[in-house]
């Protein structure tokens, strides 16, 4: 159904009726994602709980579960949660059917609803409900029912057309895979564009137009024309820092790495004065990620001020828009070269000798200022009218198939004019909803991110604590709220429930920099087991709270008036700018 060019037309009209259940249906069918992978299970598992749970009679609870540890899931597919079929799943309990998207941590809603008068406890890791995944028409045997098609369009002349037109929408897939395959674009997923075959194609063909502006690796990155990066210094006198100490099971994937990079032409051997500790980051999955700790050259660095976006600036140009296509250059800051004169300052060593980079690094306090730059001369005149820029994501949105595709070709075109490049795994075209700055962005508005919200959910008293594990940890509080304030827009109060954390931190400045720094300007109050009250802990448990209560805030329509909102005291003044 989702095939059809139909179905997109009605759900790009507006509602004419809240009450519409066919429209409602079909937007529920939108949201739904298929599984990505070669082979699509029979059943991803079995949920089961992680702490007790007591079901109130004659009540209705959303209980939440978690698949068993080390499960292959494909991550942001829709799957489907029904009864479990095991005798281990409590008699009385009723479980209704959820359609829900599925994440990397395993945890999945189970409606679930006591009728009986009496209290219905759930053990730990009891048996709540299998999870199946949504399987579209698409997904079966393709060649088989080709064939099928073909044999019927045979033995009835009359029904031949619609029928071929139907095995050729069954084969959309299939035809799209081959297409990139022939382009080595395989990590590109066009499976998940929800728009009609025919608008996929034109995609196909687009991206076919400007293939050049896609990686093929992860290293492949462009090299900017028409920019450098500069390095000015206050004080140019040579420094030379000692290599941080590397384990000897590491050295060769040290050296596959430095050797691969010095392929690509980002660093080159050095016979610098200056010398950087160079830190290895190991990722998820196993790759290495070389950084380097350029603090001593930062300090003797010329800030550049050249500002970055706001966030609430980014988020708001996005109204009116139904669908979204977000991008990522690969290597981001390795697309930007470094002036030739100030590679020296880069250097950086390593058990395997001394290095210096030929490309803007990370760690450098300017990177991000000389990349912002060059975004905004390359997308200025675009920037918050067809497409947002923050670093190396690019957001292009649009009202229409046709006009995404259009403002798709200009970035395209403009990418390949200055010799950059995209990394195809991180890109996602003509999308209904996506992920852009840690928020989930959609026509009906912008709301948090589940994995992220998670992350922050996750963290336990505990984690708040010294290493005695009583005492807070300023620190740590300090990390947390900053985590929670990144949010905060979608916390009611937000400022007024985390207060007891900030009184915490009252008195805990950092001691200054530069003069006087040895003078007493006032005693730091040191915590003390005493300082957790009941209200940080509630403050704590609350926060968290309103952080899973998701809320959806929508965009603004700056057609129409505001509605500006002041409120002031003597200790404060406030003000709130909405819209009805």
């Amino acid at each position: 159904m989702k095939s059809n060019e139909g179905f997109w037309r009605v759900l790009d009209k507006p509602d004419q009726s809240s009450h519409s259940e066919d429209c409602q249906f079909l937007r529920m069918l939108s949201s739904i994602e298929r599984w990505r992978g070669s082979a699509i299970p029979d059943k991803v598992g079995t949920l089961k709980s992680k702490s007790v749970v007591v079901l109130q009679p004659m009540s209705e609870h959303l209980v939440w579960g978690r698949l068993p540890p080390g499960l292959k899931l494909s991550v942001g597919s829709t799957v489907i949660i029904e009864p479990s079929t095991s005798r281990c799943v409590h008699r009385n309990v009723l479980i209704g059917r959820v359609i829900s998207p599925l994440w990397g941590d395993g945890w999945l809603p189970v409606k679930m609803i006591n009728p009986t008068n009496s209290e219905i406890v759930l053990r730990k890791n009891a048996k709540l409900a299998d999870v199946y995944p949504c399987i579209a028409l698409e997904d079966f045997d393709h060649v088989q029912e080709q064939r099928v098609f073909q044999n019927v369009a045979i033995s009835s002349g009359s029904s031949c057309g619609s029928l071929s037109a139907k095995s050729s929408v069954s084969g959309a897939k299939h035809f799209s895979d081959i297409r990139l395959d022939e382009m080595g674009l395989k990590d590109l997923n066009l499976n998940d564009c929800e728009v009609s075959p025919f608008w996929r194609s034109k995609l196909i063909d687009l991206i076919k137009k400007y293939e050049c502006v896609f990686s093929r690796h992860s290293l492949d990155c462009g090299e900017a024309k028409g920019f450098c990066h500069r390095i000015r210094l206050t004080d140019d006198r040579p420094f030379r820092l000692p290599y941080r100490r590397v384990s000897p099971a590491h050295y060769q994937k040290l050296r596959e790495t430095l050797d691969e990079m010095e392929q690509m032409e980002i660093i080159r051997k050095s016979s610098s004065e200056f010398a950087s500790p160079l830190v290895l980051v190991w990722k998820k999955n196993g790759d290495l990620r070389l950084c380097t700790d350029f603090r001593w050259l930062n300090a003797r660095t010329v800030k550049d001020a050249h500002p970055l976006p706001h966030q609430a600036d980014v988020l708001a140009a996005l109204g009116g828009n139904a669908l979204f296509c977000t991008m990522d250059l690969t290597s981001g800051y390795y697309n930007i070269p470094l002036h030739e004169e100030d590679k020296k300052f880069t250097a950086f060593s390593s058990p395997l000798g001394l290095h210096e980079y030929n490309r803007l690094p990370q760690g450098l306090c300017n990177s991000p200022a000389t990349f912002m730059r060059m975004m905004l001369t390359i997308f200025g005149d675009q920037n918050f009218m067809s497409l947002l820029c923050y670093l190396d994501d690019l957001l292009v949105f649009g009202k229409t198939e046709e006009e995404c595709l259009q403002r798709l070709e200009l970035v395209f075109q403009r990418l390949r004019d200055h010799n950059l490049k995209l990394s195809p795994s991180k890109c996602m075209f003509l999308r209904r909803s996506v992920k852009f700055l840690g928020h989930i962005i959609s026509q009906d508005g912008v709301a948090s991110d589940p994995m992220k919200v998670e992350a922050i959910v996750n963290v336990s008293e505990k984690d708040l604590m010294e290493v005695d594990g009583v005492t807070p940890s300023v620190g740590k509080i300090r990390s947390f709220l900053g985590m929670v304030i990144y949010y905060q827009h979608f916390i009611e109060n937000c400022s007024m429930i985390a207060k007891p954390l900030f009184q915490l931190m009252t008195g805990q400045k950092r001691p200054r920099k530069g003069r006087g720094v040895g003078k007493r300007s006032g005693a730091i109050r040191k915590l003390t087991p005493a300082d957790w009250t009941d209200e940080c802990r509630g403050a704590f448990e609350n926060l968290k709270t309103m952080l899973v209560n998701q809320v959806l805030l929508a965009h603004p329509d700056f057609s129409r008036p505001f509605i500006l909102s002041v409120d002031a005291s003597m200790s404060g003044l406030g003000a709130v700018l909405s819209q009805v």
